[in-house]
């Protein structure tokens, strides 16, 4: 692996996208239209040149070394040391293994495609410059995030791909729906993130303790070192490594539209086509998926944290084929069935089946682009209408577009020998005969039984879709009319149909190696297998219930996935073969009323968001916006400080107006102010009282507030000496206030008060001797006590 310029080669896969979204904002309103597609266009094709180099070059080179030697094909190059506090360093680095080469060629190849398409269907929008940029963005965020070395680096595409989604899902923000969508997309994506950041410091408290290096590097997160602490009891009886992975999945639920963070993807059909696409096919939705097979070591070690990846996993792809049932919208029907299959993918990966997440995700994002994109070519010739109800007869119009829509609409519900098919088998296969550790013998059944049923409602769906775009008699004037895309947009669709079909032979299972040799089956997975962790921790083989399942077993299932696949396409074809039959509305409006309105109203999980959530919270917002920053803030810090200074400058105005007479007014009151404060009571004296056998004694300075400062001596036994007193200043009786029996008191009491000392008289009386006891300063009060005279203290009626 080599530099160019001086910068490493892997860095400049995500760097040559990010160099044209900068390139095309910067002077794309200088450029022609087609100088800025090129731009884009040339970019990302380069970028995915540069993959292609590298993977089947020094990667390819390094795997066939391992076969031999065992050493896991690794490549690493670092552009600078990015963090170094301490022992804590993070280097902006990128790592190209068997995993992430998988990854950034669906990214570079399938994104050129996405790029070539946008050429025709954005010709003509005002911002085209704007849009291409954003997309390379898009495209290099979610390079750097697949390539990234450690998590830090995996967290910068990671917060690329979210804002990137806000530009582009809002990029037509003129329409508030489609801004507020953006937002959605946004602050959903913000919840998932901070669990992630969570779960990642979490990993780094655990390795800067553990002897491993605290890099958050994937390779020395899975160091042995580390091992025993990720195992070691976190809460109760979980793992450091329970916590970490449900935290980072949480991420993956914002990521990867999971439940509950789901709500954001289907509005996110508010953005361009060619932006459906490249988010729901290969990049955004998958990051999720990719980060916990990048993790996979994480999460072998804790089969709590698969159980719940694979539970929302199943969850999800049930809830989204349910909801898909009954939308009449093209593209939100393809974004219920993007959620559902994210849902089949995490399924996978729960049940430590990595290599079937990512082979659906490979299949995936080239019959889902496809489908995407094929919507986009339906749009295009229906004036952008994109209501299924006024389609129809579709087929006699725009036959590419038909055609490819066919492929992809046959893989996608797993028909044989289609890339789905092989794809979607190995996840039920996987969850079938999965028994982790912990876990109920008979969960991988309920997962089994669970995803059975998507399946079938995914073909059900899906076939529905296809049937009410593209046969029967057209439903609308428009539909009509409707007309081929132009090459640009039906070129990607032919190759996009044509992955879709053979994509699956690399993934081949082992119960057809008797029908396609030996050498074809599990081609994928034994290039996957050096950057994936195969075993539980301290257990066996991760994918034994997959390996030592029978063939038998393994095409049984399969017939039973392809059977249901079938009844799905059937019950499709039955009810809306040739458009809506007379059946289908007497079934929503009868028995299935309520089950279609649910379907329809997609569960209320919206409405419900509302109600608990987003309601309360704009009342808190209201409220602390009323009450803190427009009361408090405005009206009295800012604008009751003002008052006070224009008034105080008001009364100096009155008061300095150049009026003699006025200011000797003002020197005579603060002189008379001045002569209050400090001598309002003019003899000082003491209060003396009577409380039964208790004679109570307060003295009275007489100095006003400088009576705070002074120092008193009291002569209570009439001896005419100040009376000592450990306690009081200077060894003498100085308190306040005395309380003390009648015969303690002699016939007269004096006090003596004492003024303070300036700072002079306190040196010189230091330098030359202690102070007297009653310097020459001192005021003297003598008072003579007659017990009868003194008055009593009140005891309320006694």
């Amino acid at each position: 692996m080599q530099t160019i310029f001086g910068i490493p080669f892997l860095a400049w896969i995500p760097l040559l996208p990010i160099l044209g979204a900068a390139w095309n904002l910067t002077f794309g309103r200088r450029l022609s239209d087609r100088a800025a597609h090129t731009v884009a266009v040339g970019t990302v094709g380069l970028s995915f040149v540069l993959a292609a180099i590298a993977v089947f070059g020094p990667l390819w080179a390094h795997f066939k070394a391992y076969q031999v030697t065992g050493v896991a094909p690794d490549l690493k190059q670092v552009v600078y040391t990015w963090i170094q506090v301490g022992a804590f360093k993070i280097d902006l680095a990128f790592r190209l293994d068997t995993l992430s080469a998988v990854m950034i060629l669906i990214v570079t190849f399938v994104g050129t495609l996405i790029h070539i398409y946008s050429v025709g269907y954005m010709h003509g929008d005002s911002r085209y410059r704007t849009y291409f940029a954003y997309l390379n963005l898009f495209t290099g965020s979610m390079l750097i995030l697949v390539l990234g070395a450690n998590l830090p680096v995996m967290f910068i595409g990671w917060e690329g791909v979210g804002l990137c989604s806000f530009l582009l899902i809002g990029f037509w923000f003129e329409n508030t729906a489609y801004a507020d969508a953006g937002r959605k997309a946004f602050v959903v994506n913000r919840i998932g993130d901070f669990a992630f950041l969570l779960g990642m410091f979490l990993l780094y408290w655990v390795s800067k303790d553990s002897g491993a290096t605290t890099s958050l590097d994937f390779a020395d997160l899975h160091a042995k070192e580390l091992g025993p602490k990720l195992v070691g009891a976190f809460w109760g009886r979980e793992h450091f490594s329970a916590a970490a992975g449900i935290l980072l999945f949480i991420g993956a639920c914002g990521k990867s539209a999971q439940i509950p963070l789901y709500v954001w993807l289907p509005d996110a059909m508010a953005g361009p086509t060619p932006v459906s696409a490249l988010i729901h096919a290969a990049t955004m939705v998958t990051a999720g998926v990719y980060m916990i097979c990048r993790l996979s070591f994480l999460y072998a070690s804790s089969t709590t944290a698969l159980a719940v990846v694979a539970t929302v996993g199943t969850l999800t792809a049930l809830a989204a084929a349910f909801m898909a049932f009954a939308q009449t919208d093209l593209k939100k029907v393809l974004a219920y069935s993007t959620v559902s299959q994210l849902g089949f993918m995490f399924v996978a990966a729960g049940t430590g089946n990595w290599v079937a997440a990512i082979f659906h995700l490979g299949t995936h994002a080239f019959f889902k682009a496809g489908l995407f994109l094929g919507a986009g070519s339906v749009m295009h010739g229906m004036n952008g209408s994109g209501d299924i109800t006024q389609m129809g007869g579709l087929r006699k119009h725009m036959k590419v577009t038909r055609f490819t829509f066919w492929i992809y609409c046959v893989a996608i519900a797993g028909v044989p020998f289609f890339s789905g098919f092989f794809s979607k088998d190995e996840i039920l296969a996987g969850a079938f005969f999965v028994h982790p550790p912990g876990w109920p013998a008979i969960y991988g059944k309920v997962l089994w039984a669970a995803l059975s049923v998507a399946a079938l409602g995914t073909a059900f769906y899906m076939w529905r879709l296809y049937f009410l775009v593209f046969s029967g008699e057209e439903r609308s004037e428009t539909a009509r009319h409707a007309h081929e895309s132009p090459a640009t947009m039906t070129g990607p669709l032919v190759i996009l149909a044509f992955l879709a079909t053979v994509s699956g032979l690399l993934g081949i299972p082992h119960a057809l190696e008797s029908v396609v040799g030996h050498s074809a089956p599990e081609l994928l997975a034994r290039w996957l297998r050096p950057s994936l962790t195969m075993n539980w921790w301290g257990a066996g083989d991760i994918l034994e219930h997959l390996e030592h399942a029978s063939a038998g077993s393994v095409l049984a299932l399969m017939g039973v996935a392809t059977l249901l696949g079938g009844l799905g396409i059937g019950a499709a074809w039955m009810l809306y073969g040739r458009g809506p039959s007379p059946a289908v509305k007497r079934w929503v409006e009868g028995p299935l009323a309520k089950a279609y309105s649910a379907s329809k109203n997609k569960l209320w999980v919206d409405e419900l968001y509302e109600s608990i959530l987003l309601r309360p919270f704009r009342i808190l917002a209201r409220g602390t916006l009323e009450v803190i920053d427009r009361f408090i803030i405005d009206t009295v810090v800012v604008n009751g400080s003002a008052l006070v200074v224009s008034l105080f400058g008001r009364i100096a105005r009155w008061v300095q107006n150049g009026q003699v007479q006025r200011y000797l007014i003002g020197m005579l009151a603060g002189a008379a102010a001045i002569f209050w404060v400090t001598d309002c009571r003019r003899e000082p004296t003491f209060d003396v009282r009577q409380d039964g056998s208790w004679i109570e004694l307060t003295a009275l300075p007489g100095e006003g507030l400088a009576s705070l400062h002074t120092t008193l001596r009291w002569d209570v036994d009439g001896d005419g000496q100040p009376d000592r007193d450990p306690q009081g200043v200077d060894g003498y009786r100085s308190s306040p206030k005395l309380r003390l029996l009648a015969g303690e008191v002699g016939s007269e009491v004096t006090l003596w008060i004492i003024p303070p000392q300036t700072a002079d008289e306190a040196g010189e009386a230091h330098a030359a001797a202690p102070p007297p006891a009653i310097p020459p300063r001192a005021t003297r009060v003598t008072r003579v006590i007659r017990l009868g005279d003194a008055p009593r203290a009140s005891h309320g009626g006694k």
